[in-house]
């Protein structure tokens, strides 16, 4: 096989030379046998890859990137929980803003903490967190002095 890729060599660069008269003399017919050639050597040269490959490390090194994959893919699970989190309680805050209640939403653990300013918006607060809350699990806490 050795030999053959160097005999493919060897005709690539005399098709090289061949292609630099083509330059300087585009009525002759080397196009045809320039790319036979190449193809050849492309071919030789995947055989000779393919035939050297050590088939068995390639393996340990595709099964132990997939079993390295397998925690990361835990941990990026754990980041989406917690993005998705993080955006509802801003959904949260927009909401009751909309809603005309003052407060300020934060995220303790996996619930959302409402702080209201007036204590008196807490049943509309509680009406409206029923109602657009879903499933994120809240509590209200009343707010400052104010009535």
């Amino acid at each position: 096989m050795e030999a053959v890729r160097h005999i493919a060599l060897g005709c690539c660069v005399l098709s090289t030379v061949a292609g630099m008269v083509r330059i300087f003399w585009p009525e002759n017919g080397f196009a045809p046998v320039i790319n036979a050639v190449l193809v050849l050597y492309i071919i030789s040269a995947g055989l000779q890859m393919i035939r050297g490959t050590d088939w068995k490390q390639l393996t340990k090194e595709l099964y132990a990137f997939s079993s390295s994959t397998t925690a990361s893919q835990a941990e990026y699970a754990e980041y989406g929980r917690s993005v998705g989190l993080s955006a509802s309680v801003e959904a949260v805050q927009r909401i009751l803003s909309d809603a005309g209640i003052e407060s300020v939403a934060t995220l303790e653990g996996n619930t959302c903490c409402v702080q209201l300013v007036h204590e008196s918006d807490r049943t509309r607060a509680e009406a409206v967190l029923e109602s657009s809350g879903g499933q994120l699990p809240y509590k209200i806490v009343s707010g400052g002095d104010v009535p």
